[in-house]
């Protein structure tokens, strides 16, 4: 099957990013929609919306797990009228269903991308991500879906999100008539988590696949927002959230954030600013999904993403990071 229009619309923008990229700009950031009707009410993440739009943001994020439906149909409402001027993308797979893992069944993904469709106000989606893996269904009931779902014109182009890339090898392996590759890939990747950096990143360039990075602040570790003593602000990522908790609340973290803090202050910056202009620059990082919580927030994040950062700079850094991890055995590979 031929591609549909639309979809080489969407490849179009995905390869002008990465032109951007080959060509030593900065990665272009997109918005995340995960905190919008919960951390962030109603009315300032649509101001938060409006604000991305004014300052030339394209790609808007969410996800039918985000808060039950409820990013999705803020977005939805706040896109309504420009839904022809972005790049508009939602995932399934990783809430609940009756109490049990939601997955990837042909019958789930159907159900869920119109469960979608109807929140966001949209007859179609221009990336649907796999949320996360699901053991439980074979991959080939899973990408079947998928290729009805773009004969169906619901999804334009397929994502996925927190998949290794030899789970991505084997769906574009196998010949399956008509369905093209995943288009994008979103994963975690910031300054003080940088697993992409040992496999990922070198299978993305050789199999064409955009790579988008999430918890660019580490849930707002990277923003001084907490401190060591495990104290978190009502609201925020890590307030009742032993997921987030357990992911950075380390004594080996918070000495990684006081090492950063002396070498942004060396140049005159703040951590946050250093962390987003060192991933803006990161070679294999293609865009930046920002999850801001205001509109102050977005305008911080945006403005971080577009600031340079020295070579001597970044050597710092990845100096830092290799002393971390007490080890460097990338030239095995």
């Amino acid at each position: 099957m031929a591609p549909w229009l639309p979809f080489r619309a969407v490849k179009t923008v995905l390869e002008e990013v990465s032109k951007r990229r080959e060509a030593g700009k900065n990665a272009p950031a997109c918005l995340g929609a995960m905190n919008f009707g919960r951390r962030t009410d109603e009315a300032e993440s649509k101001r938060i919306i409006a604000r991305a739009l004014e300052l030339g943001v394209r790609h808007f994020d969410t996800a039918n797990a985000y808060v039950d439906g409820a990013s999705e149909r803020i977005v939805g409402e706040a896109l309504a009228g420009k839904r022809e001027e972005v790049v508009l993308a939602t995932k399934c797979g990783f809430g609940r269903v009756d109490g049990k893992p939601e997955g990837l069944s042909r019958e789930r993904l159907f159900a869920a991308i119109d469960e979608s469709l109807k929140r966001l106000g949209t007859d179609y989606v221009d990336v649907y991500y796999l949320h996360v893996p699901d053991h439980a269904t074979p991959i080939e009931e899973t990408l079947d879906a998928v290729l009805e779902l773009i004969d169906k014109k619901k999804i334009l182009a397929w994502g996925i999100s927190n998949y290794a890339a030899w789970q991505v090898l084997e769906m574009i392996r196998p010949a399956r008539a008509g369905l093209p590759k995943p288009a994008i890939a979103q994963h975690l990747y910031n300054v003080l988590i940088r697993e992409l950096d040992v496999e990922w990143f070198s299978f993305a360039r050789k199999y064409e696949v955009h790579t988008t990075v999430y918890n660019p602040l580490a849930g707002g570790l990277l923003a001084g927002k907490h401190l060591r003593d495990g104290s978190t602000q009502k609201g925020s990522r890590f307030d009742k959230n032993k997921l987030y908790q357990g992911r950075y609340f380390t004594d080996a973290m918070f000495d990684r954030v006081d090492a950063l803090a002396d070498v942004a202050k060396a140049e005159g910056m703040s951590v946050l600013e250093l962390s987003y202009a060192w991933l803006a620059g990161a070679p294999g990082v293609d865009s930046i999904l920002l999850g801001p919580g205001s509109v102050q927030q977005l305008d911080e994040g945006l403005q971080a993403c577009r600031r340079g950062l020295s070579p001597e700079v970044r050597g710092i850094v990845d100096a830092l990071h290799r002393a971390w991890m007490g080890t460097d055995a990338h030239y095995v590979r």
